[in-house]
């Protein structure tokens, strides 16, 4: 590919425009970062102009109902759960494979529409006298993708994600933004790779992500293939072949398995069942008055270790400040310094408690009640198992950040380990 564009040239974004007047004085760090960024723009504009400009209105408008209706069928084949967004995955991942996958399997009356090919390639076939060479080389391509499962190699974040096909063993560096902020490595995608002009992108992805620990599941499934293709080495075209209802099928059994498996049961090192739980306290002292009190149970002798980062009223005095709640050593783990028990925030006239068990919980209570006095009074108890708290945050990003806590937990690790090694 040539990384050089003249000034003169129409620019590669698509807007029609020379390029000394559009994206020449962009703030690329390089002309070839540049350029690669302006193509992959150019393609992905492309995708959007296919889809939602040229497909979708055709499969509104010049096909009948009954006809998707039977592409769903097809696709989903009471093959999907309860668990997964159904709107979600015919959006993302049905629409690109009906358009460019299925096949339909009976005459549904559309006049010279050839049924022994898919939807997008009679789009062309009727209107490509009409048609820009882009979007009739992007139909082209997507006709020849394939799906399968890609894992997540390297992730170079606002640049690119560096994947490899389970099923073919190659490697790939598909151009991505977005998706670097999300993915990690190890994870397993499922999709279709395109690459034009050199760029590579994903189209029409399962919008799951698969944990490394199906990779074998997704093996075995490879190896079945290369049985049914009699005992042949796997290809694109194979791959294509398989790409209408085969690997649909195994995407699905293996998403359904992962949502399906029971939740391991952790325990915190003193064997209780972990469970997370927030009490609330009301307090008759000041802040630094019970932070002072209660300074013996964060093993410490310096209360400036705390106070540091404690926040202060407008009058200059502590209104919040946070501190863990340790005892020395460990049952279980004789190497450890110290357990953390708990956490303690006071903030005003309220105390709030956490710990990860009930039996912790009231240790704690009964703590505060010998270092406090009449100065504190119980209020309430929050409850909440770890399925739970993961399930308490709507957002996704949110979700990951409290899975990510809780897998960081000491104790969870030191579980994990364990499983691992069994």
């Amino acid at each position: 590919m040539n990384n050089k564009i003249g000034r003169n040239e129409l620019c590669l974004c698509g807007s029609n425009k020379k390029y000394k007047k559009c994206c020449m004085n962009s703030n690329s760090s390089s002309e070839s970062g540049e350029i690669v960024d302006l193509l992959w723009t150019k393609l992905r504009k492309t995708e959007g102009e296919v889809i939602d400009k040229h497909l979708t209105p055709y499969i509104t408008v010049k096909l009948p109902q009954d006809m998707m209706q039977c592409a769903w069928d097809d696709f989903s084949l009471n093959r999907m759960s309860e668990l997964l967004d159904e709107e979600l995955i015919f959006d993302r991942f049905f629409t690109p494979w009906a358009l460019f996958n299925w096949i339909p399997e009976e005459d549904f009356g559309v006049d010279q529409f050839d049924y022994s090919t898919t939807i997008s390639q009679n789009y062309i076939n009727t209107y490509q006298k009409n048609l820009s060479r882009e979007v009739v080389s992007f139909i082209e391509a997507m006709n020849h993708t394939y799906y399968s499962f890609y894992i997540i190699q390297e992730v170079v974040l606002e640049k690119c994600l560096i994947v490899k096909d389970i099923l073919l063993g190659s490697e790939h560096t598909i151009k991505e933004k977005m998706a670097t902020h999300n993915a990690k490595r190890g994870n397993i995608v499922f999709g279709r790779i395109l690459t034009m002009d050199n760029q590579s992108i994903f189209v029409g992805m399962a919008p799951y992500i698969i944990p490394t620990s199906y990779y074998n599941n997704i093996f075995n499934f490879k190896k079945w293939l290369i049985e049914d293709n009699d005992n042949q080495p796997l290809g694109a075209n194979t791959l294509r072949n398989y790409s209408l209802y085969e690997l649909i099928e195994c995407f699905f059994e293996v998403i359904e398995e992962y949502h399906n498996q029971p939740a391991p049961q952790f325990n915190n090192t003193d064997g209780d069942p972990m469970i997370f739980s927030k009490s609330y306290f009301k307090i008759s002292s000041s802040p630094i008055e019970v932070f002072n009190k209660l300074l013996p149970l964060t093993l410490s002798e310096d209360p400036d270790e705390f106070l540091c980062d404690a926040e202060l009223n407008s009058s200059g005095d502590v209104n919040k400040i946070d501190f863990p709640w340790l005892k020395k050593g460990n049952k279980l783990h004789k190497s450890w310094d110290n357990t953390v028990m708990g956490h303690m925030v006071v903030e005003g006239n309220r105390l709030t408690l956490e710990t990860n068990s009930e039996n912790r919980t009231e240790k704690g209570k009964q703590l505060l009640k010998k270092y406090l006095g009449n100065d504190i009074v119980f209020q309430q108890t929050l409850l909440q198992t770890p399925e739970q708290k993961l399930q308490s945050t709507p957002q996704s990003n949110n979700i990951l950040e409290e899975e990510d806590e809780l897998m960081e937990s000491p104790e969870v690790q030191e579980q994990l380990k364990q499983m691992v090694s069994a």
